[in-house]
């Protein structure tokens, strides 16, 4: 999905990636964004509740992999950094 993602990308390195969803589309948007052009920014427009909470705490972007949950992602910090 994250190759998928990237393909539909018209992005350069000035662009911005909004993922507007629940928690594991904001997920897979934020890594396909951190990954993509080694990282370009993005946004998160959670939907759901649990999606927002997410948001509220999360600051990791991360796929489920066949081996575990979460195990292919990022940790970001505060803005990004």
């Amino acid at each position: 999905m994250i190759e998928r993602l990237w393909s539909e990308f018209r992005l350069d390195r000035g662009g911005t990636v909004v993922a507007l969803g629940g928690g594991a589309l904001t997920d897979a948007a934020g890594l396909a964004a951190a990954m993509y052009l080694r990282g370009v920014p993005w946004v998160a427009v959670p939907t759901t509740l649990v999606g927002q909470v997410d948001a509220g705490i999360g600051g990791k972007t991360a796929i489920d992999i066949r081996r575990g949950r979460t195990l292919s992602g990022r940790s970001i910090g505060p803005r990004g950094s």
